[in-house]
């Protein structure tokens, strides 16, 4: 007569080692990428809630998920263009939330294709700015603005040429600024 038992001796078989390995890889790996995300969002809330910028920062996530940063743009004189670019624009409250920006243009195309490639005569795109900070680049004749922070917010919006130099006539920027006053 054979007895089987079954018995734990302490080793397994080589098939089981490879096995525990795999899975020691995959929690590892997986614990990384918690912790990453863990970290990212940690540091995101805290960038938000320090400091004293912090409600500037709040009201730009609020107006546009976009760059940000002042006028330093150099300036391109148009003067000796064939035809002169124009801009004017209107702003209306968005039903739903936030404002609408509409450009105007005369002589310039949006060319989005081109933004960082080589000037073209009356090609580029043109850079939106509230409160003197960059809000982003438009390269159309529509821009969503989000929430704008109570009281006068100065809209500011200039042409500009595809390595975004600011186009400027007679030494005066091609720009058009109007108030939008929030209560």
């Amino acid at each position: 007569m054979t007895e089987k038992s079954e018995t734990n001796s302490g080793t397994e078989p080589p098939s089981s080692h490879a096995g525990r390995g795999a899975n020691l890889i995959v929690t590892f790996v997986t614990g990384a990428v918690i912790g990453a995300m863990t970290f990212w969002i940690a540091s995101d809330f805290w960038q938000m809630t320090a400091g004293n910028d912090s409600a500037k920062t709040n009201m730009k996530a609020d107006m546009a998920e976009t760059e940000t940063g002042a006028h330093s743009h150099e300036m391109m004189a148009v003067d000796g263009w064939a035809l002169i670019p124009t801009i004017t624009s209107s702003i209306q409250k968005d039903p739903v939330g936030g404002w609408n920006l509409h450009l105007q243009t005369s002589n310039f195309t949006f060319d989005a294709a081109s933004a960082g490639l080589a000037n073209v005569e009356g090609h580029g795109h043109a850079h939106i700015y509230v409160n003197g900070e960059k809000l982003g680049r438009i390269y159309g004749d529509w821009f969503h603005i989000g929430k704008l922070p109570t009281g006068e917010n100065v809209i500011s919006v200039s042409l500009n040429a595809n390595d975004h130099s600011a186009l400027a006539y007679n030494g005066k920027l091609l720009e058009h600024k109007q108030i939008v006053t929030v209560e």
